[in-house]
C-alpha cells in the first residue's frame, strides 16, 4: 500500500483551527467580563456571540485537523495489508480522499459522525442526541454524503479529463463511517455505504470485475504524483 498526504495543508489546517478556537475562547471570556461593566452590555453580547461562531467554526475545523485519528490516519490503517499497486492520496487531489487500485478508481468519503445514521434512498436522517445539542456546532455534521460524494466524483472526472483528453475513466465512490459508536442503517442507496470494517471485503469484491488497463493505471500513477509533488 502506498500512501500519499500532504502533510503541509494539514499543519497550515491545524493553526489555523487552533487560532479560531482560541481567538473565540477569549472573545468570549470577554463578554462575559464586560458584563460587569457598565457601559459594556452591548458589547458583552456581541463579543460572546462573535466568539461562539468563531469558535465553533475553529472546533470543528480542530476535529477534523488536529483531533487524531484524523480520517486520512483511519484510511491508511483500515487499507493497510494491500500491494504496492494500492495508491491512497489524502488532501491532494479534488477529493480529500482517492485510492488508486488495480481494478478501479475509488473516491472514499470519510464520515466520522456518531450516532444513529439512517439512509432511506439517500434521504439521510441523524437520530437526535441532547449531548450533541450541548456541545454546539463543534462535531461533525452529517450533511447529505451522497450528493458530496457525488459532487467529489464529478470534479475527480473533471480533473483526469483535463490532464487526460480523450480518456474516458470510471470512477466509483464509497461512503464509509469511522466513528466506533455509529449505527448505520441503509436501504435504498445508489452509492455503497458502509462501516470502515466493511471496506476491505468491498474492495476486494470490486477486485473480481477485472482490471482496468496497466497503461492508464500508470498514466493515473503519473499525474496523481505529480499533483502530490
Amino acid at each position: 500500500m502506498q500512501i500519499r498526504t500532504d502533510e503541509e495543508l494539514i499543519v497550515r489546517k491545524s493553526v489555523a483551527a487552533k487560532l479560531g478556537s482560541g481567538v473565540g475562547l477569549v472573545l468570549v471570556l470577554s463578554g462575559l467580563i464586560l458584563l460587569w461593566v457598565p457601559w459594556g452590555s452591548p458589547w458583552s453580547y456581541l463579543a460572546v456571540l462573535l466568539g461562539f461562531v468563531i469558535g465553533s467554526a475553529g472546533n470543528r475545523q480542530m476535529n477534523r485537523w488536529v483531533n487524531e485519528p484524523r480520517a486520512d490516519q483511519v484510511l491508511s490503517r483500515a487499507l493497510r495489508g494491500f500491494d504496492d499497486r494500492h495508491y491512497l492520496y489524502n488532501y491532494i487531489l479534488p477529493p480529500d480522499h482517492v485510492l488508486l487500485a488495480p481494478y478501479g478508481l475509488f473516491v472514499i468519503k470519510a464520515k466520522g459522525v456518531e450516532g444513529r445514521i439512517r439512509c432511506l434512498k439517500d434521504r439521510w436522517q441523524r437520530g437526535f442526541s441532547l449531548l450533541r445539542l450541548l456541545r454546539g456546532f463543534a462535531p461533525e455534521t452529517l450533511g447529505n454524503p451522497t450528493k458530496e460524494t457525488r459532487r467529489e466524483m464529478e470534479r475527480l472526472i473533471e480533473y483526469i479529463a483535463q490532464r487526460l483528453p480523450g480518456e474516458e475513466i470510471e470512477v466509483k465512490g464509497v461512503i464509509i463511517f469511522t466513528h466506533p459508536q455509529v449505527q448505520l442503517e441503509v436501504r435504498g442507496a445508489i452509492l455503497p455505504i458502509m462501516l470502515l470494517r466493511s471496506l476491505k471485503t468491498h474492495l476486494r469484491k470490486a477486485a473480481k470485475g477485472g482490471e482496468m488497463p496497466e497503461e492508464i493505471r500508470k498514466e493515473l500513477v503519473r499525474i496523481f504524483d505529480e499533483a502530490a509533488g
